[in-house]
């Protein structure tokens, strides 16, 4: 294949940063030249998802860009698959300059946008040379992942100001009271939350529901994004003590020097900047209820030996504080790290693992759940429409391959991304292979035993489709085919 990639310019968004113009940018890797041929040009937009690509002579300056009605074109009049583009691009193109984009609203650019009938924007230097494009499709990624950061957000500060609510409103003698206390840290899940057919995630459901019904520690072992949290909600819920305050503290993501107060609390002026009234810990607002040890691996040595004491003694002081008190809680743990490594590596304390490990679960990941996939997908689907106004209907065939023989590194939430995602894309109907993310194409030359020239038509006829309501007769308009000839395609592609 002759056209390059080339990383000129990485503009990305972390946690906390302002949502701009040059956040939603998606740098250039790829840059079609007018040598270029029609299999080259197929292969670069299955692979980059964007209606359209910029061609650039030598020095990465813009020329023209190549579209998907250019390439359609080509497909109509039969081209050969080595044919150059030269004579399909387009010298004109919709672009805007870096140096201009701080200049220009969101309004502007949503204008612009829908001006240039590919739903893109080609970003250029003072030169010409190409710098990135900025499509609909990226702003709606922009702001999925607003909302989720948005969303990890409001937990992280549900979690730290609900110690505070306590702190005003209880009398922190009462806390294992249950009658008296009203606390409002309540386990949300249930069994029905797990959603399965797979054999080795019921015999993991059913030997955490036999745990449930005893006081004994649990540690839940399996990758990120598996349904650990889930299970400690489920297990709380199926419980005695269900009526009892639920409480989760991520080992892995409050700095070390403030893990000791957070577990057991502080006195009045024990450190520097420290509340005033005090403060109680962790320990104490799950009396009598359950204590959620997220991600334990990562907990600092010197916190591992004075947890144990804890587990063992059932009583801790404050930190400044020199009254013991007692405390009754159930601990559920769980990690994706492999514990036993860190034991060898005295990273880990070896009799603490054995206190938390006495019934051990390993949830499996999605990758070994196949049969899960698709139910989970039409799941969130059902839960999704509601709250993203769409009406998704559900997936087509080729895309349910895709989903299906994907690996899924980041597991249910990554398949739940996905989903959400492609929701968005579509808005009604189904799912298609265009409403994926990149992450999901596959890098081979042929995607479900076609070439990457068919795999370009089919996704030229569902999106029109898609734009016209599944109106074939309007499709095929849009196409610029008879409807005979449309008739036609969509039997050769199974639609």
């Amino acid at each position: 294949m002759s056209y390059r990639y080339e990383e000129r310019i990485h503009y990305g968004q972390g946690v906390g940063d302002k949502m701009t113009l040059h956040n939603m940018i998606q740098p250039i890797s790829t840059f079609l030249r007018a040598t270029d041929s029609l299999e080259d040009a197929a292969r670069a937009m299955l692979e980059t998802r964007l209606d359209v690509l910029p061609v650039g002579d030598d020095e990465g300056r813009l020329i023209g860009v190549f579209s998907r009605s250019s390439l359609y074109r080509m497909i109509l009049e039969k081209a050969p698959a080595h044919s150059p583009i030269r004579e399909f691009m387009k010298t004109e193109a919709v672009t805007t300059q870096l140096d201009k984009l701080s200049e220009t609203t969101f309004e502007q650019m949503e204008q612009i946008i829908q001006n240039s009938h590919v739903g893109s924007s080609i970003i250029i230097d003072s030169d010409r040379r190409i710098v990135g494009v900025l499509t609909k499709a990226r702003v709606v990624n922009a702001l999925v992942e607003s909302k989720n950061d948005l969303r990890e957000q409001m937990e992280v500060m549900m979690q730290v100001e609900k110690p505070d609510l306590l702190d005003r409103s209880l009398d922190v003698g009462r806390i294992g009271d249950k009658a008296a206390v009203n606390h409002p840290y309540r386990a949300v899940y249930t069994w029905n939350h797990i959603i399965t057919r797979d054999k080795a995630m019921k015999q993991c459901m059913s030997l955490a529901a036999k745990a449930a019904r005893r006081l004994t520690p649990v540690l839940l072992l399996g990758e990120s994004g598996t349904g650990k949290e889930l299970f400690a909600h489920a297990v709380h819920n199926a419980s005695n003590r269900a009526s009892g305050p639920f409480i989760t503290v991520n080992c892995a993501s409050i700095p070390e020097h403030l893990l000791e107060a957070e577990f057991f609390g502080y006195e009045p002026g024990a450190f520097t900047g420290a509340d005033r009234a005090g403060r109680i810990g962790k320990f104490e607002l799950a009396h009598g209820g359950t204590l959620f040890l997220d991600e334990i691996g990562e907990m600092p040595m010197s916190l591992q030996a004075k947890l144990l004491r804890v587990l063992e003694g059932k009583d801790f002081f404050r930190v400044g504080g020199n009254r013991p008190i007692q405390t009754d809680v159930r601990i559920i743990s769980a990690t994706h790290a492999p514990l036993e490594d860190r034991i060898r590596e005295k990273t880990f304390r070896e009799d603490l693992y054995y206190r938390l490990h006495i019934i051990t679960l390993t949830i499996p990941p999605l990758r070994q759940r196949k049969n899960d996939i698709l139910l989970l997908a039409n799941t969130f689907i059902k839960q999704l429409n509601p709250i993203l106004d769409t009406n998704v209907t559900g997936i087509e065939e080729a895309v349910q391959k895709v989903l299906y023989h994907h690996d899924w590194p980041g597991n249910i939430r990554q398949l739940r991304n996905v989903v959400e995602r492609g929701m968005i894309m579509a808005e009604q109907g189904k799912i298609s292979f265009a409403d994926l993310p990149e992450e999901m194409l596959p890098n081979a030359t042929e995607i479900h035993g076609k070439t990457v020239v068919h795999a370009a038509e089919k996704m030229e006829i569902e999106r029109a489709l898609r734009e016209t309501n599944g109106n074939k007769a309007k499709a095929a308009r849009l196409l610029g085919i008879s409807r005979s000839v449309f008739y036609e395609k969509l039997k050769k592609y199974n639609h």
